[in-house]
């Protein structure tokens, strides 16, 4: 008799993690979100794009004004140079000013697109605060399908165009060392 509750217990299990599967949404963490952060306790992020599991774009930036960059975000980009440096603190103020508290809502948590069409992609970003603490949020989509929420998007794109001028510069002078 107790192996049929085990089993039965266990069945439940099984039967919860496919229907959050099939949803749509796959919790990298419990169903707790991360609470009381908001947008003005971010000192530094990370955005890291896989594509078909090899980095097609990497920026960190930090309230100080340290930046990393890598890659174009593009599937064709061969650039796998990782230039770090420093940049005006305000660059990092305006890409924070596109994050939005339901981003922060969204912390430890994966969501997976249903129908992924074309290479595999995979979008992290994690931000890091004032306590020193860090949490994270993952988007799993195709290239050619639907992929994270406009408001992430619009995050990402604001970290590239505003890093790309810095990012361009110290490519070129790297390239002429």
């Amino acid at each position: 008799m107790q192996i049929l509750f085990l089993s039965l217990g266990a069945l439940a299990v099984v039967v919860l993690i496919v229907v959050r599967l099939l949803r749509g949404r796959v919790s990298t963490d419990r169903e707790t979100a991360v609470p009381g952060r908001n947008v003005s306790d971010v000192v530094a992020f990370t955005i890291t794009l896989e594509v078909d599991e090899k980095t097609s774009l990497f920026i960190l930036l930090g309230k100080d004004g340290c930046i990393n960059r890598m890659g174009s975000g593009t599937a064709e980009n061969s650039d796998g140079e990782l230039f770090i440096g420093n940049a005006d603190p305000s660059i990092f103020l305006a890409v924070r000013s596109h994050l939005t508290p339901g981003m922060l809502r969204s912390l430890a948590q994966g969501f997976r697109m249903p129908t992924p069409r074309g290479a595999s992609c995979k979008l992290t970003v994690i931000f890091q605060f004032e306590d020193k603490s860090s949490h994270g949020i993952s988007f799993f989509y195709g290239s050619e399908s639907e992929g994270p929420p406009k408001d992430v998007a619009a995050f990402v794109t604001s970290a590239v165009t505003w890093t790309n001028a810095w990012y361009e510069n110290f490519r070129q002078n790297a390239l002429r060392r």
